[in-house]
């Protein structure tokens, strides 16, 4: 079974024609202006191992507090060769695209490898406090 490396979440992740990654402006949490607000575009960046000769599946989803799925995207591998025992090194960019947050709290991106989780990274929401300086203030 495939192995994960390091996983990143970032505003944008791609592989050049080489193999290597780039990954733009990672985070662990998220400031939406209220509740619900949708996150135009992010991404998993992950580093994983397989043998060469191997087929799998490789996804991610987003879970709330509360336990409802946000987003889920998941990409089927083919194999890369016939000889088993020969190991490959690829990074993955998983793209989620207009994902609806409608809670505050600790979601969790959520590794599945053939459909089994196998890591998972916090995503914290948190909602922006009005600033009190700009705030008029309350008459009495």
């Amino acid at each position: 079974m495939p192995a994960i490396n390091w996983t990143f979440l970032c505003d944008y992740a791609y592989v050049d024609r080489s193999g290597r990654a780039s990954i733009i402006r990672t985070f662990t949490f998220i400031r939406g202006p209220r509740l619900p607000f949708r996150y135009p575009q992010m991404f998993l960046a992950l580093e994983y191992m397989a043998d060469r000769s191997e087929a799998f599946t490789i996804g991610a989803s987003i879970t709330a507090p509360s336990g409802t799925q946000v987003a889920k995207v998941q990409l089927k591998k083919k194999p890369r060769g016939s000889k088993k025992g020969r190991i490959q090194k690829g990074v993955l960019p998983l793209g989620f695209y207009n994902v609806q947050f409608k809670e505050e709290g600790e979601h969790h991106v959520e590794i599945f490898i053939n459909d089994r989780a196998v890591h998972f990274l916090p995503l914290m929401i948190h909602v922006r406090k009005p600033d009190a300086a700009k705030q008029k203030p309350k008459e009495v």
